[in-house]
């Protein structure tokens, strides 16, 4: 049985990411906070940590990137897209991701 204190983080996080959990739910999502707690507990131990520079990538690259272009025209007609997106009324439709 959750106490009401984790009854109360389980609340929140189900109004923040908008789903229902069931209780087995519950249980598995409030063991898997435990974890992560005890992970981040285990890393506030470790002392000089504020005199360590923060690791962007593991291994030191630099990314080429290209030059940006001004286009002579807005794609109205969204040939950019044409190939890769599927366009309803010069919208690009996606699949839905909340809901049944």
């Amino acid at each position: 049985m959750l106490s009401s204190s984790d009854s109360n983080i389980l609340e929140y996080l189900e109004r923040l990411t908008l789903i229902k959990f069931n209780e087995e739910e519950k249980k598995r999502v409030y063991e898997e906070i435990k974890k992560v707690i005890e992970l981040f507990n285990e890393v506030m131990k470790v002392e000089g940590l504020d005199n360590v520079e923060p690791l962007y990538h593991v291994v030191e690259i630099e990314l080429p990137l290209r030059e940006d272009e001004v286009l002579d025209a807005i794609d109205e007609n969204h040939e950019l897209l044409k190939d890769n997106a599927i366009l309803e009324n010069d919208y690009v439709k996606a699949p839905k991701t909340v809901g049944a």
